[in-house]
């Protein structure tokens, strides 16, 4: 059983939505403490994705909230061999086996073209990382091991993407205090791979950083990275330096949790998927 704020990180869902979602629609029927506090199970987990899920594609929150009810849709499984994949690399990182690690994003880097992987593969693989560390199945120092080796290879696809100065200039990076890139590096690599002149700015960017980089820079587009739901409100006081700054800009959220950002005006939602949501940033620029 989770917390609302544990399920609001398992599921992506900002802890204001899954109050709405639940008074609203009734998808959530939570457990009590003898204190009050709600507690919610895994099946509780799988409708919050699959209703976010839906969102981004376009249902309205009725709509999908009734489609979740009615059990018409389940949450799409993130990749078929994406367990395995994780397992392999979770055992190697338990380990402390840097070679097996290796190994281990070898096979998942091997399996096809980097737009192939990176969202049935390598990404499903990094959140079984991460959720082994939760549960207490390896160390936060072998989770770093394996999180660092994933980086060094986007970082290294970042390098090989294209060149510098070429293409519509685009800054992406993370919120003050939001420090989970590899979804972000990935969608960098995603974006320089279609022609783009990304400046990665990484993770834990300050509010004044990204008002500087935007106008420095003299970018078309900034990305800001919403990954979990206490990114929320950082990343809204980005959006609103920029806007100050640069309302010419382009701007968008990405991430597990840039859906409940929806109704900002002026501001594009992108898909959670890492290539679909830099084949859709590109059609936004010149």
């Amino acid at each position: 059983m989770y917390t609302i704020g544990q399920a609001s990180l398992r599921s992506g869902v900002a802890v204001s939505l899954i109050r709405a979602w639940e008074r609203r629609y009734g998808i959530l029927r939570p457990a009590r403490t003898p204190s009050g506090y709600r507690l919610y199970d895994d099946d509780a987990i799988a409708r919050l994705r699959a209703m976010r899920g839906l969102i981004e594609r376009g249902w309205s929150a009725r709509q999908a909230a009734a489609a979740v009810l009615a059990q018409e849709t389940t949450p799409r499984p993130r990749a078929i061999d994406a367990p395995e994949g994780g397992s392999t690399l979770i055992h190697a990182t338990a380990r402390y086996d840097p070679a097996a690690v290796e190994g281990a994003l070898d096979d998942l880097f091997g399996r096809g073209s980097f737009e192939a992987v990176i969202d049935d593969l390598v990404l499903p693989a990094a959140v079984m990382l991460g959720e082994a560390w939760a549960d207490g199945q390896i160390d936060v120092a072998a989770e770093h091991l394996a999180s660092n080796a994933i980086s060094r290879r986007l970082s290294a696809l970042f390098d090989q993407g294209g060149l510098p100065g070429s293409g519509p200039r685009v800054l992406v990076g993370l919120p003050p205090d939001s420090r989970h890139e590899l979804g972000a590096l990935a969608f960098a690599v995603a974006l320089r791979r279609l022609g783009v002149d990304v400046l990665y700015l990484g993770a834990d960017v300050p509010v004044e950083s990204w008002a500087d980089a935007a106008t420095e820079s003299a970018a078309q587009a900034a990305v800001v990275g919403v990954v979990t739901a206490r990114d929320v409100s950082p990343a809204m006081d980005v959006a609103t330096a920029l806007r100050a700054g640069r309302p010419d800009l382009v701007l968008a959220f990405g991430g597990g949790s840039a859906a409940g950002l929806s109704e900002i005006g002026e501001v594009t939602v992108l898909p959670i998927r890492v290539v679909e949501a830099a084949e859709v940033l590109r059609g936004r620029l010149r």
